[in-house]
This record gives structure tokens, C-alpha cells and sequence, in this order.
């Protein structure tokens, strides 16, 4: 995780022997883009897995001690039996008992093995989502004070990892660790997914669980978010982008993406940012960061009754 510190900025960590951000360039405060944390889905997810996980584990080391149980109940029960049964391969009761008991241990072994491997597949799929959403982070740390970052932001069409909002105008960002080849068509996006050894083996599209494709996932919660910003009397274009923050991640095909900006480089983030700027006064960023949080409060609240 980063660290924050005093001026609102934060430090970056260590990754792959190099520091992410220069240490000297945040203790002089040039570092300080300013993150509000309104949800930590994505964190709430992960801590779920991490206790389901924990839970499975002990569920798969308590049926394979009763299985090892249920074993050696069966040899003890084929030794004690008559030694005519034993030559004519004649079952006892209690053997045939013990038997079943050897078999039912055996199915309810393999499904907590399974369902341990599910508790932690999901594991790993939310620490990497939650390892993207910090790295777009650390990677847009170099932005000044002027720049907020609302993590998690929700409102009635859902909820994106970040909404920025700076001088050069406000950004709904969405962020996807995936190790993949990205097709950015239009609103139907779809991937290939590499392998550790750099095979392409699967393709799937590039969806979230409500089956959205990835730029309506991000645009209609952008949308919505201007609409609300547009009602409390500010007419301000909320930008768009999905992020791609996996180091062999590629992009292979974009054409009319249907969002402002899909990449895997921060730095060209900050420069479309730039490129395609909505000025905003102070006033109104301030302003924008507030009804943005009040409109968070609302839709957060409204989902847990």
C-alpha cells in the first residue's frame, strides 16, 4: 500500500526493485494529488474471500481428517473379521458400514478440495483487482493538489474505481488487471487471454458480472453523474477511460472505443487529460467534489437499507 502523508500526497512503493515515484519529488510536496476513498468495494471483496478462503480450508482439513478416519475404521473392520470371510472375501456389516462411511468421506473431500480452489481463485482475481486500482493510484501521483480522486464513487447506475477531478476537468475511470489481448470495438469489447508462458489459449468478452461490456460500465455511471451535476446547475462534461493496469497487458484493436480514452499507460492518460481539458475554477471543482460525495452518500446509503 502507499503511504500517506501529511500534505495529502502519497508515497509510492517499491515494485520490482525500483521506486514508482521519486521520494525527494514528494517530500517537497510536488507529489500531491489528493485521494478521498468513498467505498472499498473492491477491499470489502477481498478481506470476504480472504475469511471464505480461511473458512474452506479448515471445512477441506476437517473431511480429509474424517476420511482418514473413516480408512482406518474400514482396515480395522476387515482385520476383525472372521478369518473364513477373509478367504472367501465374505463382507461383515461392520465392514460394509465402514465401507460406505470411506465413500462419503471420499465425495465430501473432493468438493471442499474444489471448493477451496473456488475461495481462492476469487482471492486472487479481488487482490488483483484491488493491486489495479492502487497502482492507477501511485500512477497518478504526480498530478498536483488541484487534482482530487474519488475512489469508488457510486451513484444509481453503479459504481467506478475512480472519479477524477482537476483543473483540466473531471474523468470517470475504470480500472481491469487483466493479462490480456484487449479488442476496444465500439461498445462490445473482447479479450484474449494470455498464459504465464505468453500463449493466447481463450477469448471471452469483455464484460462485468451484470454483463456490461466495459465502456457502458464506466459511461452510464459518467452519464449519470452528469446528469445529477447538470441538475444542481453545472453543466460539466464527465470524461471517460478504462485503464488496463497489467504489465503484459496489449492493446490490438481499438476502433471508436465508445469512451475518451482505453490504455495501459498512465502517462498517456495524463497527456489525453490534458488534450481534451474542460477548464474548471477552483470554485468549481470544490463544488464538484462536493455534490459528487453527497450524490455517493445518497446511493450508498439507499443500497444498504
Amino acid at each position: 500500500m502507499f503511504e500517506l502523508l501529511e500534505s495529502g500526497a502519497f508515497a509510492a512503493p517499491v515494485v520490482g526493485g525500483s521506486v514508482m515515484l521519486d521520494a525527494v519529488a514528494v517530500r517537497r510536496g510536488l507529489v500531491t494529488m489528493r485521494v478521498k476513498v468513498l467505498s472499498d468495494h473492491i477491499g470489502e471483496q477481498l478481506r470476504l474471500s480472504e475469511q471464505q478462503l480461511d473458512e474452506t480450508a479448515a471445512n477441506q482439513a476437517a473431511w480429509q481428517s474424517y476420511y482418514a478416519q473413516a480408512q482406518t475404521e474400514w482396515e480395522a473392520a476387515k482385520r476383525a473379521k472372521p478369518f473364513w470371510k477373509r478367504i472367501l472375501a465374505v463382507p461383515t456389516e461392520a465392514e460394509e458400514a465402514a465401507q460406505h462411511h470411506v465413500g462419503q468421506a471420499a465425495q465430501q473431500v473432493a468438493w471442499a478440495d474444489y471448493s477451496a480452489q473456488q475461495a481462492y481463485g476469487r482471492m486472487q482475481q479481488h487482490g488483483s483487482g484491488a493491486y489495479g486500482e492502487d497502482l492507477l493510484a501511485w500512477s497518478l501521483s504526480a498530478l498536483p493538489d488541484e487534482w482530487v480522486m474519488l475512489r469508488g464513487y457510486r451513484n444509481r447506475r453503479g459504481e467506478t474505481d475512480s472519479v477524477l477531478i482537476g483543473p483540466d476537468g473531471v474523468w470517470a475511470i475504470e480500472v481491469k488487471r487483466r493479462r490480456v489481448l484487449l479488442h476496444a470495438v465500439g461498445d462490445q469489447w473482447w479479450f484474449q487471454k494470455i498464459s504465464t508462458r505468453g500463449n493466447v489459449y481463450e477469448s471471452e468478452w469483455a464484460v462485468d458480472g451484470g454483463g456490461r461490456s466495459w465502456p457502458q460500465q464506466v459511461g452510464q455511471v459518467a452519464h449519470d453523474l452528469e446528469a445529477w451535476l447538470t441538475r444542481q446547475g453545472h453543466r460539466i462534461r464527465v470524461h471517460t477511460a478504462v485503464m488496463l493496469m497489467h504489465e503484459h497487458a496489449q492493446l490490438v484493436e481499438v476502433a471508436n472505443p465508445a469512451v475518451d480514452f482505453v490504455g495501459t499507460d498512465a502517462r498517456l492518460l495524463m497527456g489525453t487529460i490534458e488534450y481534451l481539458s474542460s477548464p474548471l475554477t477552483p470554485g468549481e471543482r470544490a463544488e464538484v467534489v462536493r455534490l459528487a460525495e453527497r450524490d455517493h452518500r445518497f446511493h450508498a446509503n439507499r443500497r444498504r437499507r
